[in-house]
């Protein structure tokens, strides 16, 4: 079994609710029933009863929701300590980091602390949002700078705000895309509805998915290319302004499509000296940021 597995028969047992646990681990209905049926499979057991009014679990099901809670504490536990045993393990801290924030803002950040804490070292791992709040729900990394408002027991930062724009090769007016190809891109569902939402509300009609690309940076080079248009939240530093037109997002009352950056992290329980002090910095920094362009918030 997958800890993922371990993780979703925890969050089943504690709300025994398919649709609610999907939403807080960021995945699909039909994904953790599969999932369910897998470990069913290989138990040898029926986990959960389906009933009009949700799930019961079955008393092989609550014995293993028991052992699901057993089994996620004994591995955090067991991390730990095999870090505090490689003795530069209270040293080392695992990152998240959304691919935009990756590119343009975490290796500076990193020297940063770098040249204040020489001996740290990080393991990034650079992912969707998505996917990295689903790593912060199981432990897999110990902190993370994610797009978008996510909701779980984590402390958080604000470390960044970002307007959402239509990038077009040549100026064009909102009334145009209705005849203009859209470039989609593969990025986390809030921010996608977002962009969805925006479009429906401009053109009362869904959003059209006239090209989906991988990664943002290739829509942008599409954009520039002529194929079409792409609406997208733009970081500060973007380096194609002077290549491209962006049309700001506005909202039917004026106000701008935006979007929040968070840097979450685990309460005091469980955090190293040298993580506990890049806590600290990223706090300092976007708080030094805030006090002189007033675009840092500490919540």
């Amino acid at each position: 079994m997958k800890d993922s597995d371990w993780l979703i028969l925890s969050e089943l047992y504690k709300n025994p609710n398919l649709t609610k646990v999907a939403e807080l681990l960021y995945t699909t209905q039909p994904s953790l029933t599969k999932r369910n049926r897998h470990i069913e499979e290989e138990f040898g057991v029926t986990i959960v009863s389906r009933l009009p009014k949700g799930l019961r679990f079955t008393p092989e099901g609550e014995y293993l929701g028991r052992q699901a809670d057993i089994y996620l504490s004994f591995l955090d536990e067991t991390k730990r300590e095999l870090g505090r045993m490689k003795g530069d393990g209270e040293r080392v801290i695992n990152i998240g980091s959304s691919y935009t924030f990756s590119k343009y803002d975490l290796g500076e950040l990193m020297m940063g602390f770098r040249r204040l804490h020489p001996k740290a070292r990080f393991n990034v791992v650079t992912e969707g949002s998505d996917s990295l709040f689903r790593r912060m729900l199981d432990g897999t990394v110990d902190m993370a700078f994610i797009r978008g408002d996510y909701d779980g027991s984590f402390n958080k930062i604000l470390v960044g705000k970002n307007n959402a724009y239509v990038v077009t090769r040549e100026p064009a007016l909102v009334s145009d895309l209705r005849g203009m190809t859209r470039i989609g891109y593969t990025t986390n569902r809030q921010t996608q509805r977002q962009l969805d939402d925006w479009y429906e509300e401009q053109f009362g009609e869904p959003a059209p998915a006239n090209m989906i690309v991988g990664y943002i940076d290739v829509a942008w080079q599409l954009v520039e290319k002529g194929a079409g248009y792409v609406c997208c939240f733009v970081p500060e530093n973007y380096d194609g302004r002077g290549r491209l037109f962006l049309t700001p997002m506005l909202h039917r009352d004026g106000t701008p499509v935006c979007r929040n950056t968070w840097f979450f992290y685990p309460g005091e329980k469980n955090i190293s000296e040298t993580q506990q002090e890049f806590i600290n910095y990223v706090e300092q920094n976007y708080k030094n940021k805030d006090e002189t362009d007033g675009k840092g918030e500490i919540i």
